[in-house]
């Protein structure tokens, strides 16, 4: 059934969710992840629109889809949970263009692809802080942010890695299609392997 859905289509169902089960979690949970100082937040939507490129999928969706799909993610994560427009929709699609660019060089595994989100996440927090100290809502100083915010939050969401990556890694692999331009269609494969001579031969007789 999984594999007449489009990769492409089940990438936004995903993230969409993921936005909201951001939301959720943080919300539930605000007295664990949010006691202060310790400021753990959950970003599953990072990891969700970082997928197609972690599993080794991205092909099946394509760049638009992909950016697009982060922006708007990006959009309602400031409008329900940062209060700001444009930190979660500028970082996000930068989130994606980093990872791509580390996952070039990196094979398609579980392990090198946890390295591509572990610094790609980082990048992200250290894009937040030193955005909201360019607008003057955070006064957190580095060290602060590193032991209070930047650790807890990659503990928190590594918990999330691990138990998330391989169910949605196969569905991205359960709905990708087949990639017909690498099939060969030469004379040879239109016959079957089997000789005209032969066949010429068998009608004769």
């Amino acid at each position: 059934m999984l594999k007449y859905i489009r990769t492409t289509w089940l990438h936004v169902v995903i993230v969409m969710l993921a936005v909201f089960l951001d939301g959720g979690i943080a919300q539930q949970f605000a007295g664990v992840l949010f006691k202060l100082p310790m400021s753990a937040s959950p970003y599953i939507t990072i990891l969700a629109i970082l997928m197609p490129i972690l599993s080794g999928t991205v092909k099946q969706i394509g760049n638009r889809w992909l950016y697009a799909t982060a922006i708007v993610a990006g959009v309602l994560s400031d409008i329900f949970y940062v209060g700001v427009i444009g930190i979660a929709t500028i970082g996000f699609p930068i989130t994606i263009w980093l990872a791509k660019k580390i996952q070039h060089y990196l094979p398609d595994t579980m392990g090198w692809s946890m390295v591509t989100w572990f610094l790609s996440m980082c990048a992200y927090l250290i894009f937040d802080y030193f955005a909201f100290g360019i607008i003057n809502l955070a006064n957190m100083d580095v060290f602060n942010f590193i032991v209070f915010h930047l650790f807890p939050t990659l503990i928190v969401n590594l918990i999330f890695y691990i138990v998330l990556y391989a169910p949605l890694s196969y569905l991205y692999h359960v709905t990708k299609q087949p990639d017909i331009s690498s099939y060969n269609t030469d004379q040879r494969d239109l016959n079957s392997g089997v000789p005209i001579r032969t066949r010429t031969r068998s009608r004769r007789q």
